[in-house]
C-alpha cells in the first residue's frame, strides 16, 4: 500500500483544481523562496526546462544588448513542474503548507484592496471580503506585511479619508479587523462613495494607537471608546437631492452678510426636510440595537480635525434622549442630524473656510452617533467627570510649567463646560505633569473661580440641562460616582478633603478634583496623551469623559499650536506717557507690531447696557468692525469672556467669523465688575485664537503696578460711526482709536515676553 499523500499536496491539488491562477502563484513564491536559499539557480532551471521540453537553438545570450528568448506557456507550466520538484526535495512539508496558504491570504488582501480601491464597490460586498480575510487560516498563515500595509491604505483612502498625512500614520496602527468594526456599524446608504469623515476616523486612530502599544506592553491602562455608528458623509448629498436642495450648495460663495441673513430660513429648510428611504431605514435599525440609551450626535466632516484646521466647535454636537415610542426616538434622530448637517451651511465655517483657502472643496458632513457616557441616577444621566486634554502646554500660569507637561480642563459632569464658555463657570485646569501647580492657589478664589453648574441629560423630560451643582448635591449626594475625588469642602475660608462618609448634605462643596489629581489619573492621562502624539507624530487634543469606573477617549485630533515667536526683550526706555497697559499673568512669547487701531469695549460701559439685545448688538458691531478695517491692523479689548455662550454679561458674545481679522484679543478683568477672564486654553474659542494666529492676553488693570492708559483707551477721539456707521449709536460702548491720528502718526506695539511674565504695550515709530 502506497503511503498517503501529505496534505500539503491535497491542498495544492485543491487549490489547482479551485484556483489554478493561485497554484501558479504558489509556485512562483516557492521558487523565489528556494533562490534565496540558494537551493536553486534560475539559469540552471532554464537549462532543465528546455531539456524538459526537447528544446533546440541558443537558449541564452551572453551579449546584454541582445534580448533575452521568449518564454512560452508550455516553459513556464514545465518550470512550475520543477518549483514542486524541487520543493518536495529541499523544503519541509511544513514550509510548502505555509508558502500554499500565504499565497492565498495574500491573494485576499489584494482583493479586498481592490475592492475597496472600487468606489462603485457595494458595502456588503467589501464587508464580506474583508470577513472571508480575517477568517483564512488565522494564526496559521499572515499575510506579508507589504500587503497588509496596502490593504490597510486602501481601506483607510476608502472609508476614511484621502489625507496623505493621515494615510501615513493610520496605515500603521488600523487592522484590517478594526475595519470590520467600522462596517459593522456603519449606517446604510444609497450610494457607497462616502467616508465617516475626520471626527470619526480620529476616533478610531486613537484606539488603534492605544491598542498597539497595548499588544507592545508599553500601555496597561483600561480605556473605552463609546459605543459608536457612522453616518457616511455622502449622506449629507443624499438627504440634499432628496429634498431638492441643491441651491444651498453654493451659498458659500454669497457675502458672509448674506449667509448670516439666510442662515435662518437654511437651518429650518433642513430641519423640516425627510431623510432618503435607505438611510431612514438604517437609522431605525441603529436604534433598535443601540436600545433606549441617550445619544449624542456629532458632526464629522471630511475637512474636520484635520492638521492646521480642527474646525473647533464649528459644527453642532447635540444630545438627545432616545427614549419612549421608535417612532419618537427615530424622529428626535433625524431632527438632530439634520441640525447637524444644516451647520455646515453657518457663516462661522464658511469663514473659516475662506480664511483657509478651503472654500472650493466639495465640504460633506458624515454623522458620528455615540452613546453617552455616565450613569443613570435619579432620572439624570452623566459622567463623573470629564474634559479635554492636551500633549503641549501653551499656556503656562507659572514659570516651572514646562510646554511639554501636558494639561488638561476637568469639569463635573458632561464636558461642554469644557470646551465651551458658557455662563458663570471655571473648569478645573491642570498641568500633567505637575498637577500640584494650580492656577488658584488661595482656597476664597478657588471657592469663588469654581464650577457652578453641571451638565447633564435629564431623562425623564427627554433634554440637555444645566443643573445647580448645589441643587445636584442635594438631589444625588453621595451617589455621585468618584465625589471624594472631585469635591472638597469649603470650611473656615479652607478646603478640606472628603474622609470615609463625613460627606454631608449641609457641606459647602467646591469642585476641586483634588482627590483625583493627587491619585494616578494625571500619569495616566499623560502616558495616553504621549502614546498619541507619537504615533500622530503631531501634539494631540482628547476629550474624554469617565463614568465611575472606566476612562472613555471620546475624540482625538492633533492640535493646532501657535507658532514660536524670537524671545525680544520689551524696552526699557519708554517713557511713562507712551504706555498703554501691562500684563504679568498667563503671557505667552508673542510680538504685535505696528498696529493702526485699537477697538475697546470697557468692562464698565458693557456692563450698564440695558438688555440682552442691547449686548448682542455690540457682538454685532464689533464684527462689522472686523470686516472694515484692514486684517491684522488691529487689536480688540473687552470685558472677561470673548465669545460668551449663554450668560453673555460675562462677555462680548461674539462668534469666529466676528473677530478673525484681528492680531490680538485682549480680556479685561475690573475689581469692581463681574468680568473675569477665563484663561481659555482648549476651548474651541482659543483653538479658533490659535489657527488663525490671533494673540490672547488677559488684563487686569485694577492690579498693584499694572499700567492702563484710562487717556489712551477710554478718551481717545471714537472713531466708530467713520468705520461702521450703522453702530454709530454704541459710541459709548464700542471705542475705535485711530492710533495713528491720535499720536503723531506713531504705532501701537506689544511685546510679550513670556520668559519674563511680561506683557507692555506702547506707542512708538513703526521701526522701533
Amino acid at each position: 500500500m502506497s503511503p498517503a499523500p501529505h496534505p500539503w499536496r491535497l491542498q495544492f491539488q485543491d487549490l489547482r483544481e479551485r484556483r489554478p491562477d493561485l497554484a501558479e502563484k504558489v509556485c512562483r513564491k516557492l521558487l523565489v523562496d528556494m533562490q534565496r536559499q540558494g537551493l536553486v539557480d534560475f539559469d540552471s532551471l532554464d537549462d532543465e526546462v528546455t531539456e524538459v521540453l526537447h528544446l533546440s537553438g541558443e537558449r541564452r545570450s551572453s551579449d546584454p544588448n541582445r534580448p533575452k528568448p521568449k518564454m512560452s506557456r508550455e516553459a513556464r507550466m514545465a518550470l512550475y513542474e520543477l518549483a514542486i520538484k524541487y520543493a518536495e526535495r529541499y523544503l519541509e512539508p511544513q514550509e510548502i503548507l505555509a508558502a500554499i496558504l500565504l499565497t492565498e491570504k495574500r491573494q485576499l488582501a489584494f482583493e479586498v484592496s481592490r475592492l475597496a480601491e472600487d468606489v462603485e464597490t457595494p458595502i456588503i460586498e467589501l464587508k464580506q471580503k474583508i470577513r472571508e480575510f480575517l477568517e483564512f487560516a488565522p494564526g496559521e498563515a499572515a499575510a506579508p506585511h507589504a500587503a497588509v500595509i496596502g490593504t490597510r491604505a486602501a481601506l483607510v483612502r476608502r472609508l476614511l479619508t484621502d489625507q496623505l498625512p493621515f494615510i501615513a500614520v493610520a496605515k500603521k496602527y488600523i487592522r484590517v479587523r478594526d475595519f470590520n468594526y467600522l462596517l459593522d456599524h456603519l449606517v446604510p446608504t444609497e450610494g457607497n462613495q462616502g467616508r465617516i469623515g475626520g471626527k470619526a476616523a480620529g476616533l478610531l486612530l486613537a484606539r488603534s494607537i492605544l491598542e498597539h502599544a497595548k499588544r507592545q506592553g508599553r500601555f496597561d491602562t483600561e480605556f473605552k471608546i463609546p459605543e459608536s455608528y457612522f453616518v457616511p458623509s455622502n449622506g449629507i448629498l443624499e438627504f440634499i437631492e432628496y429634498n431638492r436642495l441643491e441651491e444651498v450648495i453654493n451659498v458659500k460663495y454669497q457675502e458672509i452678510d448674506e449667509v448670516r441673513e439666510e442662515f435662518p430660513l437654511v437651518e429650518r429648510l433642513f430641519k423640516s426636510g425627510a431623510f432618503p428611504p435607505i438611510l431612514h431605514k438604517g437609522l431605525e435599525e441603529m436604534l433598535w440595537t443601540i436600545g433606549e440609551k441617550p445619544l449624542v450626535v456629532r458632526s464629522s466632516s471630511l475637512l474636520e480635525d484635520r492638521i492646521g484646521h480642527a474646525f473647533s466647535g464649528k459644527y453642532k454636537s447635540l444630545f438627545i434622549p432616545n427614549r419612549g415610542p421608535i417612532e419618537r426616538r427615530l424622529a428626535e434622530l433625524e431632527d438632530a442630524i439634520s441640525e447637524v448637517y444644516a451647520s455646515i451651511f453657518h457663516p462661522d465655517p464658511i469663514e473659516y473656510r475662506k480664511e483657509r483657502g478651503l472654500l472650493d472643496f466639495q465640504e460633506q458632513m458624515g454623522i458620528l452617533v455615540q452613546v453617552v457616557v455616565g450613569k443613570e441616577m435619579e432620572g439624570l444621566l452623566m459622567p463623573a467627570f470629564a474634559g479635554v486634554a492636551f500633549s503641549r502646554c501653551e499656556m503656562r500660569w507659572s514659570p516651572r510649567i514646562n510646554r511639554t507637561d501636558g494639561m488638561a480642563r476637568l469639569v463635573l459632569g458632561l464636558g461642554t463646560r469644557a470646551v465651551d464658555r458658557t455662563g458663570d463657570d471655571w473648569p478645573v485646569m491642570v498641568a500633567l505633569d505637575q498637577p500640584h501647580l494650580r492656577v488658584l492657589q488661595q482656597p476664597e478664589e478657588v471657592y469663588q473661580y469654581s464650577q457652578h453648574e453641571v451638565d447633564v441629560v435629564d431623562l425623564k423630560h427627554g433634554q440637555f440641562e444645566s443643573v445647580e451643582l448645589e441643587s445636584l448635591l442635594k438631589r444625588l449626594g453621595r451617589r455621585i460616582p468618584m465625589a471624594n475625588k472631585m469635591f472638597s469642602i469649603y470650611r473656615h475660608r479652607q478646603l478640606v478633603p472628603i474622609l470615609g462618609l463625613m460627606m454631608q448634605t449641609d457641606d459647602q462643596l467646591v469642585v476641586t478634583f483634588n482627590g483625583l489629581l493627587n491619585s494616578s489619573f494625571p500619569r495616566q492621562l499623560k502616558q495616553i496623551l504621549d502614546l498619541l502624539e507619537e504615533g500622530l507624530e503631531e501634539p494631540v487634543d482628547v476629550e474624554f469623559a469617565h463614568d465611575g469606573e472606566h476612562l472613555h477617549v471620546l475624540q482625538c485630533r492633533a492640535l493646532s499650536l501657535a507658532s514660536s515667536a524670537n524671545h525680544i526683550p520689551i524696552p526699557q526706555d519708554i517713557p511713562d506717557a507712551d504706555k498703554v497697559f501691562s500684563a504679568t499673568r498667563f503671557v505667552q512669547m508673542a510680538q504685535a507690531r505696528n498696529l493702526e487701531w485699537s477697538v475697546v469695549i470697557d468692562p464698565r460701559d458693557y456692563e450698564k447696557l440695558p438688555s440682552r439685545e442691547a449686548m448682542l448688538r455690540v457682538a454685532k458691531a464689533v464684527g462689522a468692525i472686523n470686516r472694515n478695517l484692514p486684517p491684522k491692523s488691529f487689536i480688540l479689548i473687552g470685558p472677561g469672556r470673548w465669545g460668551s455662550r449663554g450668560d453673555i454679561r460675562l462677555g462680548v458674545p461674539v462668534t469666529y467669523a466676528d473677530i478673525c481679522h484681528t492680531t490680538m484679543l485682549l480680556e479685561v478683568a475690573r475689581k469692581k465688575g463681574s468680568y473675569v477672564p477665563d484663561v481659555s486654553f482648549g476651548t474651541h474659542f482659543f483653538q479658533d485664537l490659535v489657527e488663525a494666529e490671533i494673540t490672547y492676553l488677559p488684563l487686569y488693570p485694577d492690579e498693584e503696578g499694572a499700567i492702563w492708559n484710562e487717556e489712551f483707551l477710554n478718551n481717545s477721539p471714537n472713531a466708530l460711526k467713520e468705520i461702521v456707521p450703522k453702530y454709530a449709536d454704541l459710541e459709548e460702548v464700542v471705542k475705535v482709536v485711530d492710533v495713528r491720528k491720535v499720536s503723531d502718526g506713531r504705532y501701537l506695539h506689544v511685546i510679550m515676553d513670556g520668559e519674563a511674565e511680561r506683557a507692555l504695550a506702547f506707542l512708538a515709530p513703526e521701526h522701533i
